[in-house]
């Protein structure tokens, strides 16, 4: 084989793996631009999920606001404004499912936690509507449902929504 041959034979071989490599690292590349793209996509989903239960339970927090305010000062409107309480929290079941789906687990959990205690609180108003209509007769296993536990029941709500806030902001911030 002479040397014009090898020389052919070189840059022809030499020129197949310039190829190679670059077509290699394209696809790598590509690759990483993809699982950018979306884990990207993956987060914006996360946050619209958050964002959307913690509008909507803000704007539950501000209405049992309003009914324990109402309650304690026996207005004639605390039935219907825990009904607008108690209606919008009822509605938090799909933002909280959202958010259960997007996950984490441990979003889920907080999201589980914020509206099973905003639930307390309106059951726990209710309870108390009840009982001074003389619709329900406390017994010795019903919990109290007096103006410090309806309180006490907010401050949950209140302690459940920041720390759904905190940890959303945490897991986007990642």
């Amino acid at each position: 084989m002479d040397q014009g041959i090898a020389g052919l034979v070189g840059a022809a071989l030499g020129g197949f793996i310039g190829v190679a490599g670059t077509l290699a690292s394209v696809r790598l590349t590509g690759r990483d631009q993809r699982r950018n793209q979306h884990e990207h996509w993956r987060r914006q989903q996360r946050r619209d999920a958050y964002s959307q239960l913690i509008s909507q339970a803000s704007e539950a927090i501000r209405l049992g606001g309003n009914a324990l305010a109402a309650y304690s000062g026996r207005e004639r409107n605390t039935d219907d404004l825990w009904e607008r309480f108690n209606e919008t929290v009822r509605k938090l079941e799909e933002p909280m499912s959202l958010v259960a789906l997007e996950g984490p687990a441990e979003a889920a959990a907080a999201a589980t936690e914020l509206v099973g205690a905003l639930a307390g609180w309106a059951g726990s108003i209710l309870l108390a509507l009840e009982e001074d209509s003389g619709a329900h007769v406390r017994t010795r296993y019903d919990p109290a449902a007096g103006l410090d536990e309806l309180i006490a029941e907010q401050g949950k709500s209140y302690e459940a929504y920041d720390a759904l806030i905190q940890l959303c902001c945490d897991l986007l911030d990642v």
